[in-house]
């Protein structure tokens, strides 16, 4: 007689959703969902697509403006991800490891790029809202509030969910490694909103900048 055990069963017929087929996974869903299987190709990928979609949000800043400030504004918005996660990502690194939080490099890799695809999400959804506001403002001033308001929603997405993910690393391990990682999340979130806002008020003509 043969036996068949539940783990043979998983393996013939894969999990199923409630309308009976395989549960099928959406782009957006694979871009900011954690897989410990991700290649460093695949998370770059992701973190790629993140910025271009947060370019979405900069061509609807530069509709106020229009010619070249679609460009300026387009690339802008997501270069100030860019610089954040280039000058703050590699020293957040080391400082993790000097506190031996066991946050290793992959994993870094992977709570990044998930951040960036976060942030150009929601960006990207902001877009049409963020449009439609710098068009009709009446005021420059008016324009740039609404502007710096979006700004700071897609980054503080990004910037939420990589701290929370460093503390909840940093929380498996031993208490001075828990303190030292929660001191760096703390400080990489300091440094990425000073950081972030200068490159955008530098570069982006609706708030001042690319003069």
């Amino acid at each position: 007689m043969t036996t068949v055990t539940v783990d043979d069963c998983s393996r013939e017929f894969p999990a199923e959703n409630s309308s009976g087929g395989p549960r099928a996974t959406g782009w957006a869903e694979r871009l900011v969902t954690h897989s410990g299987e991700a290649s460093y190709g695949e998370l770059a990928r992701r973190a790629a697509a993140g910025l271009g979609l947060s370019a979405l949000y900069g061509l609807a800043l530069g509709a106020r403006q229009g010619g070249k400030a679609l460009a300026l504004h387009a690339v802008g918005v997501p270069l100030g991800l860019l610089v954040v996660v280039l000058a703050a990502a590699p020293s957040m690194f080391v400082f993790l490891s000097i506190c031996r939080t066991g946050v290793d490099a992959r994993a870094l890799a992977s709570t990044t790029a998930r951040g960036l695809g976060s942030a150009g999400l929601l960006l990207a959804g902001l877009a049409p809202a963020a449009a439609l506001f710098v068009v009709s403002s009446e005021t420059p001033s008016a324009a740039a509030g609404a502007v710096s308001l979006g700004l700071v929603l897609g980054g503080g997405v990004a910037l939420g969910r990589a701290t929370w993910e460093i503390f909840r690393s940093a929380v498996t391990a031993r208490a001075a490694a828990t303190l030292g990682g929660m001191g760096i999340a703390l400080g990489f979130a300091a440094f990425s909103v000073v950081l972030a806002m200068r490159v955008w008020h530098a570069v982006l003509p609706i708030l001042g900048g690319g003069s």
